[in-house]
């Protein structure tokens, strides 16, 4: 349901992408411009200029082939409203940007992995939940096979921003925590793609 659900948010905010005000941004800009600066200001503490350069080359090679629209840029089960167990609308529109489509999906299943202990699930229950989002997103709007290839490389580069805008802030928990989600989801990337596509990527 919530992948029918973004679906549907992502076909209506392309009917707005004209209207004004809205930021053009870039993934991979970001991971160039501040991420990068972030972590050489503080001697790369948090995680390697190995792995930092790894994540964001793979997604470089694929990201020009990612398609663009307007996104909500905070989805989360906070932003969602339900009434009697059914879906009644979308709050938080505050952080709106033009930006790789699958950013949304990304961000919302990291944030469930986040909160994996408090929500009680396990990580069989996360990759269903991978292949479930997916698949309801593809009921009303398909993806590229590149987007999907592109999945784990666009998860690895969303905790890559927090992990740079927590030490940023020097909240080192909430940093360590980031990492520890990066890391996973390297060690992951082969799972992840056998989640939502039928074919194998390297």
């Amino acid at each position: 349901m919530m992948g029918e659900i973004i679906a549907d948010l992502h076909v209506a905010l392309r009917k707005c992408e004209e209207m004004d005000g809205f930021w053009n941004n870039s993934l991979l800009d970001e991971m160039n411009g501040w991420v990068k600066n972030n972590f050489e200001n503080h001697n790369w503490k948090y995680i390697s200029k190995l792995e930092y350069e790894k994540s964001v080359s793979q997604l470089a090679i694929l990201y020009d082939q990612l398609p663009v629209q307007l996104i909500h840029r905070d989805v989360h089960f906070g932003n969602f409203l339900f009434a009697d167990g059914a879906f009644s609308g979308y709050i938080d529109f505050d952080l709106n940007q033009k930006n790789i489509r699958i950013f949304d999906l990304c961000y919302f299943l990291l944030g469930i992995l986040s909160e994996k202990e408090k929500l009680e699930i396990t990580e069989d229950a996360w990759f269903a939940f991978v292949k479930n989002v997916f698949g309801g997103y593809e009921k009303k709007v398909k993806l590229s096979a590149t987007e999907k290839q592109a999945v784990p490389y666009v998860m690895e580069c969303i905790e890559l921003l927090f992990i740079s805008y927590y030490e940023d802030i020097k909240d080192a928990r909430c940093a360590k925590d980031a990492y520890q989600i990066f890391e996973f989801i390297q060690k992951q990337e082969e799972r992840i793609w056998r989640s939502i596509l039928p074919v194998k990527y390297c």
